[in-house]
């Protein structure tokens, strides 16, 4: 019998679900940037609006980096040249209010696209849509380039050694792969899934322990099946989703029903992001909700949510008053969340 105590304590560790305490919270946090950048809001600024993130119970701060920004020409005789002042002030900001910044890499710059019109035509109007790179290659190399720069170890943080040290050890590989505002009219997720092997063997060239997510998807019920599809037998560090949903409860019951479908396609261990959903006080736009009920849906969904085996946590959008996270319900849900634990 005690040969086989090791053996049973095992099987019962593996029997338990993975508990709470293993969801790490944050937010998107990228209208700060964009703000600053354009002058609009100081450095100061920011970083208070970090902080405060920070003292709410937020870890992790989501915000895309600047690939279009970083290389606006075309490498020259296979000499890429990249311009690092915007992602430089993302990762300054971020580790003075000592939050881990998991970058969304996306958006190539024009050179880059893919060979096809942007065009959308909807029914609110003409809308220019991102299109994904033309060469995974040239994606796989910039975010080389990056990781070694913020990540372990990277360049940045041995030219900044007084700056808290907080290196990038995730990123996000492209946003919403499954919307055409963010990839054109042509979805292909077996394009997608190619793309995302080229970017996940790049980071981890540098740095092996990294976690490579997918882009966060956008119709999450509908796509994450075909996704799933796309990527059998290829590897995947971690699945993002945003479960946006009318209410709370049809929030939760997106991200439940993803938890089940990451299990029934074998993928139960791999672990799952709700890394963008949320609701805003400004009618007439997408999320948009009654501005007496933002409050209340920050708190239940994030209650919700946490009840789930997600590994992260991170509505939109903390920057900007009109989501409602900065109102007191986001520490609260989150203080309540940890007293639980």
């Amino acid at each position: 019998m005690k040969r086989c105590l090791p053996l049973l304590l095992s099987l019962l560790v593996l029997a338990v679900p993975a508990s709470a305490s293993a969801t790490t919270f944050g937010a998107e946090v990228g209208t700060g940037f964009t703000n600053q950048a354009r002058g609009v809001w100081s450095a100061e600024k920011v970083t208070n609006n970090l902080t405060a993130l920070y003292k709410a119970g937020g870890r992790v701060g989501r915000a895309d980096s600047g690939w279009g920004v970083t290389e606006p020409k075309a490498p020259r005789h296979g000499v890429h040249t990249y311009k690092w002042a915007y992602d430089d002030m993302i990762v300054t900001d971020m580790a003075t209010a000592h939050l881990s910044w998991e970058p969304t890499l996306a958006f190539a710059p024009k050179w880059a696209e893919v060979h096809r019109s942007p065009v959308l035509h909807l029914k609110s109007g003409r809308f220019i849509a991102y299109l994904p790179p033309a060469s995974n290659a040239t994606f796989a190399a910039y975010a080389t380039a990056f990781m070694k720069r913020y990540g372990r170890h990277g360049a940045f943080w041995k030219a900044n050694p007084t700056l808290h040290y907080q290196p990038v050890t995730s990123v996000e590989v492209w946003n919403e792969p499954d919307n055409t505002h963010d990839w054109g009219n042509d979805i292909n997720l077996t394009d997608y899934m190619r793309m995302y092997e080229a970017v996940r063997s790049a980071v981890h060239r540098v740095d092996r322990h990294a976690r490579v997510m997918t882009g966060g998807l956008a119709w999450t019920q509908s796509s994450l099946p075909r996704l799933l599809k796309a990527f059998r037998g290829q590897p995947m560090d971690a699945l993002a989703m945003h479960p946006y949903g009318a209410t709370p409860s049809k929030s939760v019951q997106v991200a439940k029903d993803a938890l089940a479908v990451m299990r029934a396609w074998g993928r139960g261990g791999t672990p799952v992001i709700a890394n963008e959903y949320g609701w805003t006080s400004v009618r007439h736009t997408w999320g948009s909700t009654n501005p007496r009920k933002i409050k209340g849906y920050v708190y239940d969904a994030l209650i919700g949510l946490s009840k789930l085996r997600l590994a992260e946590i991170e509505p939109f959008s903390w920057s900007d008053p009109s989501w409602g996270l900065s109102t007191g319900a986001f520490a609260k849900a989150v203080a309540k969340i940890q007293h639980r634990r």
